[in-house]
């Protein structure tokens, strides 16, 4: 009986590669793994126990993060129209394809709450909650929360919902934080509940309500430095034209902070935040005129902030979200009114419209880097009995939730 060629050429790849690796030192293994894309290395796992206990470890994926982002590879743009999902290569920008995700046994519409080395967050109209690597195909249904309720007889519902992702680098832990908006009567009043997911533990806590009102009802958080930002405003007042800042929840600290804004800019306009090259960007929109693009080049130093480029309103513009430098960092990549992607050249001051084939005529981008972080982290505090009580609890709801998600390696 013959050999399958598929076998032989994986047996001709394991003897190759494990001849060609042998006389290199480890460290210069190490640092070219370190270098490939996360589907070639999850091929590699499988040639010998040593290679798959080094790119498990969290050393190698810490490493591998690492390399990815210093050279600005690996990385793609994440498309949600309604209840799809698509990926476009950063490095060609030329299609935009589909991309099977644990939430579309779901026939409605989606949502991306924040994008953090490498894991996406996605929400249903449900209020299901996955946490989910788009390049190792894993993922994780967080725990349900209970459903609103009247804060007290003088609040309403639920007024407004956001979240935000983000890492703990002290705790080496990923956590979501949500915040729930309840509108008094009066429509004066107000609350902003606050609750953190963590990852490790897997559970949701209660922290100390918010004294914000949130200025977007749906728009996700946007994590810069350790730290997730939102839009927001002091009171409800609607008689008073009230004045927009921008607010950061440290991640590890757990605590809110004002964000300095910009001496110059003009307080008379629609603000939005973003995040460019790892700094912080404000995208200031005037009525009928402008937009412009600040960046804050060292985090919490007021005086950093600079004007970046100005989008000129040839017809009227009414969204742009800037996503990532070209690698010569000469152009900006931005989104602009859901409809088209656009480079912007810094010094020529012109734009160019990307051609994507396959492009959704509607969309929402973000920016994800491929990467090996695992939505299963290996716990410092509970047992094997806990995690498996835990796991056997859940297993249910994970196994309906992830029909029609196919995990292709």
């Amino acid at each position: 009986m013959k050999t399958p060629k598929s076998t032989l050429d994986t047996t001709q790849l394991q003897i190759q590669a494990s001849m060609a690796m042998a006389e290199l030192p480890p460290e210069v293994i190490v640092d070219i793994l370190s270098r490939l894309p996360v589907a070639r290395l999850l091929r590699f796992r499988s040639i010998a126990k040593p290679w798959r206990s080094l790119i498990d470890s969290s050393y190698f994926v810490h490493l591998h993060l690492t390399q990815s982002a210093e050279s600005k590879s690996h990385l793609s743009l994440i498309l949600r129209k309604e209840s799809d999902l698509y990926c476009i290569s950063f490095d060609s920008l030329n299609d935009a394809v589909e991309l099977n995700h644990p939430l579309m046994c779901y026939s409605n519409r989606i949502r991306v709450l924040g994008s953090c080395n490498g894991l996406l967050c996605l929400c249903n109209v449900a209020e299901d909650i996955a946490l989910w690597n788009p390049s190792t195909k894993k993922y994780r249904i967080l725990p349900s929360l209970p459903s609103d309720r009247k804060r007290d007889s003088n609040m309403c519902l639920c007024g407004a919902r956001v979240y935000g992702l983000g890492y703990d680098a002290i705790q080496d832990d990923y956590k979501l934080v949500r915040i729930s908006q309840f509108i008094g009567l009066d429509y004066l009043s107000f609350q902003s509940e606050v609750r953190v997911y963590s990852l490790r533990s897997n559970e949701w806590k209660r922290l100390e309500d918010m004294p914000y009102v949130l200025c977007y009802t749906r728009k996700m958080g946007i994590l810069v430095s350790g730290c997730v930002h939102w839009v927001v405003t002091r009171n409800l007042e609607l008689d008073q034209s009230a004045t927009e800042l921008v607010i950061a929840f440290d991640v590890a600290n757990e605590t809110f902070r004002e964000v300095p804004m910009p001496q110059n800019m003009d307080s008379k306009c629609q603000i939005d935040v973003g995040c460019l090259g790892g700094c912080l960007c404000i995208v200031a929109k005037y009525e009928d005129k402008d937009v412009d693009v600040w960046t804050l080049k060292d985090y919490g130093v007021k005086e950093s902030w600079s004007k970046l480029f100005t989008v000129a309103q040839t017809r009227r513009i009414k969204s742009v979200r800037p996503l990532v430098y070209s690698k010569n960092d000469r152009e900006v990549l931005f989104e602009q009114d859901h409809e088209c992607l656009v480079w912007f050249d810094l010094k020529s001051q012109r734009v160019k419209h990307v051609k994507v084939r396959g492009l959704p005529d509607l969309f929402e981008a973000v920016v994800c880097m491929e990467s090996l972080v695992s939505v299963h982290p290996r716990r410092q505090d509970d047992s094997k009995q806990q995690e498996a009580a835990g796991d056997k609890k859940n297993k249910k709801r994970d196994d309906f939730l992830a029909q029609g998600f196919k995990l292709v390696l």
